[in-house]
């Protein structure tokens, strides 16, 4: 990836630990809803960062229109509201066993963007305590 590459972001971003046991479930649209459970890196109100292992990984494309219906952290649902993205970049290097994909959001509805807002400063005021010992 380019050197500029966090010079880029428009949106703050809030990072997660592989610990943390974030995950997303994404919706294939145009696959008759085929569906698969993502590690989820980062998030922010422009988009979210997921890793698949090798072994999982489809057609995710440059520019392929997802869904996100899901995010979870074990069995607890952090937010469910349908928020459609679109793959930007997939980075897939030959040394580690996972597949990174970033995605960007496609036109947030209200309350999406709502929930996401919320969720996302509930997370950074933890990560202000810092004794989380989460990523942020």
């Amino acid at each position: 990836m380019a050197g500029n590459f966090h010079e880029k972001r428009k949106e703050a971003r809030v990072y997660f630990s592989p610990e943390e046991n974030i995950y997303g479930v994404f919706v294939f649209p145009d696959f008759g809803q085929f569906s698969f459970s993502a590690l989820v890196m980062d998030l922010s109100m422009g988009g979210v960062h997921f890793t698949l292992r090798r072994e999982d990984w489809n057609s995710l494309e440059l520019g392929r229109q997802l869904v996100l219906v899901r995010i979870s952290k074990g069995g607890d649902v952090l937010c469910d509201k349908t928020l459609s993205v679109t793959v930007r970049w997939v980075l897939d290097l030959p040394m580690v066993n996972s597949i990174s994909v970033g995605c960007e959001f496609d036109g947030l509805p209200e309350d999406g963007r709502k929930l996401l807002h919320s969720f996302l400063a509930e997370k950074r005021a933890v990560c202000q305590d810092s004794q989380s010992g989460s990523a942020c």
